[in-house]
């Protein structure tokens, strides 16, 4: 018998059978299911008794059954998958599912994300598959996370996807579904077994979860006359040396050199925070509560339009009080405009007081500010590359910033 290639235009899934990954392919023209002789080491004979004694191979040919086999596939999400089979005499290698699982399963396959799909026992079986266009031959299939997996607070965590691609195929991550706080970025990578890797943020200060078979976007195959960019080593350990003695003094240790928590425990890694936090030791100077405006050329404009001045009366504070805000004198300047707004001294969790302003009569008649955020793909593929990943936070940020006169 004439085998047929993987790339017959069938469906294809590949799906692990006593440790070993095998080709499946999905037949709906196909009444029964039937496998090559060489299946029958990968699982167990039921029945000597098949439905048909033989199957119709290619240009009309009959081919011999001779028995029914049980096979226990393992798909990628590593869900157990029953199949029998009937061994055809004459076919050794292949494998095609017909219409009596489909039938007995209640199976749906979806040609949009290229999945074969099932309820069992109450849990959805997912079996991803490869199939090709008619026209371009591109094949764009559903991407889900490979088991579940924790993303710690505030870190960037690898996580394994399932891919419908050949092993070394290079291929595009789509991220398409919002996982909430946990942020994807688009990802050229390779597919190795029928999975790869991309990574995943999680902006929460809290820790995040991605449940098995989470569908996560899409996988979209690279053509192999595209130049994918490699990495110009700007990030190597000697380029990163040069750098940093190049912005400054990186040899002077800091006061409080010991007591910083770097977060990272690979010796070369703590060895460039530290030498960046030396180079910009002024910014982790305590500068008391009134911190140093920024250096930059900028300042803060209020737009209020035509809107008459706003003088809001000193509100009355306990004596208690009356001294937090004697200690911010040093911070607050008299003076004799035509604008005016009441201090409010909020108490936060750890039992400090903030002092704050309340500002909101004056936001009512500000203008507000119309422009674009910057798009978070964006964002995070400017990341590409880098190792370490940290959360910067601004002191006192709002006085920072200058308000124009």
């Amino acid at each position: 018998m004439h085998q047929v290639g993987s790339d017959d235009g069938l469906p294809t899934a590949k799906m692990t059978v006593e440790g070993v990954q095998r080709l499946v392919k999905l037949d709906s023209c196909a009444r029964y299911t039937v496998a090559g002789t060489d299946w029958m080491a990968y699982g167990n004979k039921m029945s000597d008794e098949a439905p048909v004694d033989y199957v119709e191979g290619i240009g009309g040919f009959p081919l011999d059954v001779i028995g029914v086999w049980r096979f226990r596939f393992r798909s990628v999400f590593g869900e157990l998958v029953t199949m029998d089979a009937c061994i055809v005499k004459g076919c050794t290698e292949e494998f095609l599912l017909g219409t009596d699982f489909l039938k007995a399963k209640g199976a749906n396959m979806d040609f949009k994300r290229n999945e074969l799909r099932y309820r069992e026992d109450g849990r959805a079986v997912v079996i991803p598959f490869r199939a090709h266009d008619n026209g371009s031959g591109r094949r764009i299939a559903a991407v889900r996370m490979v088991g579940t997996t924790h993303l710690a607070a505030r870190t960037v965590t690898p996580v394994e996807v399932s891919v419908t691609a050949r092993d070394g195929e290079r291929g595009m991550f789509v991220p398409t579904h919002s996982v909430g706080a946990v942020l994807l970025a688009t990802t050229i990578t390779t597919a190795r077994g029928g999975r790869a890797w991309v990574a995943a943020v999680n902006t929460n200060g809290s820790p995040a979860r991605l449940p098995n078979k989470k569908e996560l976007g899409t996988w979209i195959p690279v053509d192999e006359d595209i130049t994918v960019l490699e990495m110009n080593k700007a990030m190597s350990t000697e380029r990163l040396d040069e750098w940093l003695s190049e912005l400054g003094d990186d040899e002077t240790h800091l006061d409080n050199e010991d007591e910083v928590d770097i977060g990272v425990t690979e010796p070369n890694s703590r060895k460039m925070v530290k030498k960046l936090l030396r180079v910009y030791r002024k910014l982790s100077t305590n500068a008391g509560d009134c911190t140093p405006a920024t250096a930059l050329n900028i300042s803060h404009h209020i737009d209020t339009g035509d809107t008459s001045p706003i003088m809001q009366k000193r509100r009355r504070h306990a004596q208690a009080e009356d001294r937090v805000i004697e200690e911010n004198a040093g911070v607050i300047e008299e003076g004799d405009g035509a604008w005016g707004f009441p201090v409010v001294l909020v108490r936060k969790i750890d039992g400090e007081v903030r002092f704050c302003i309340d500002y909101r009569a004056l936001n009512k008649a500000t203008k507000k500010d119309v422009y674009p955020l910057p798009r978070i793909d964006e964002t995070l593929e400017a990341l590409g590359g880098a190792f370490l990943f940290s959360t910067l936070d601004l002191k006192a940020g709002y006085w920072q910033i200058l308000v124009a006169a």
